[in-house]
């Protein structure tokens, strides 16, 4: 399994900036393998192990920044990194793209960030999207509460209030896909 590096920079700059007092004692905690990820420049097009770039990482920020808060810690991690990928030109069309159209696009972006695996948006009303997650054999509870974080700030950044997200069915819990739903009131 691996994942872009994109999602691996995030993540350092995530703790850098919203843990600074906590960054080295988040570094001094990972295993050789991620610290020499983690201390090199990250090429965010280039692919990563997903255990060493990506997993072991996040549930370190996870235990050292939200105490061990899997859904905080994914969803803090994932808001901010669509804050940073959404802000600026793509802000524009954020606002002129409906909920729906928005929510085919992410399942398309998750699907570059992580490989393999398998994203599929769905819309059972105006103000219910899904997003349903196959093939993705290492997902744990941090990264479909990233996932759904991302999601969550993406929806709001296109003018969705009053959201909300339910992870219906997971991966980690044996299920065959992982199901987030996502509720808003406009």
């Amino acid at each position: 399994m691996q994942v872009k590096g994109t999602a691996l920079k995030t993540t350092r700059d995530f703790v850098q900036n919203r843990f600074p007092e906590r960054y080295n004692r988040w570094i001094s905690s990972l295993p050789p393998e991620s610290i020499s990820i983690y201390k090199s420049s990250i090429n965010a097009t280039a692919w990563y192990s997903f255990k060493d770039g990506y997993a072991v990482p996040i549930q370190k920020v996870v235990e050292i920044c939200f105490n061990n808060d899997s859904r905080a810690g994914g969803e803090q991690l994932g808001r901010y990194s669509a804050e940073v990928a959404l802000t600026g030109f793509y802000k524009v069309f954020l606002l002129i793209a409906s909920p729906q159209f928005l929510t085919q696009r992410v399942a398309r972006i998750f699907t570059t960030y992580f490989d393999p695996c398998h994203v599929e948006a769905f819309l059972p009303d105006t103000r219910t999207a899904v997003l349903r997650i196959a093939n993705f054999d290492e997902i744990d509870v941090t990264t479909e509460n990233r996932i759904a974080g991302w999601t969550c700030k993406a929806l709001e950044l296109s003018n969705c209030r009053g959201l909300t997200y339910d992870i219906r069915k997971s991966l980690t819990k044996g299920d065959e896909t992982t199901e987030i739903w996502f509720q808003w009131n406009n």
